[in-house]
């Protein structure tokens, strides 16, 4: 895991990503980015994705799901 430097949220709740990691991960204005957490993992802290990058993590899922179903009924 990388450090990228520290943020501080602001008085509504916003912050700011550093330059370096929206640099890396291709992170630009207007992106849309989801914010994940469990309350099991409440103390841990949470998650950021950028959406696109979730929905292609999902596909990729359904389709070994369906690939283990498809052995199973075999």
């Amino acid at each position: 895991m990388d450090f990228y430097g520290s943020v501080t949220v602001g008085e509504r709740g916003q912050i700011v990503l550093p330059s370096k990691l929206r640099k890396k991960f291709g992170i630009k204005a207007g992106d849309k980015i989801l914010v994940l957490g469990r309350k099991a993992y409440e103390k841990w802290g949470i998650f950021l994705v950028k959406a696109e990058i979730l929905a292609q993590i999902m596909e990729e899922w359904e389709k070994k799901i369906k690939k283990s179903l498809e052995k199973m009924k075999e």
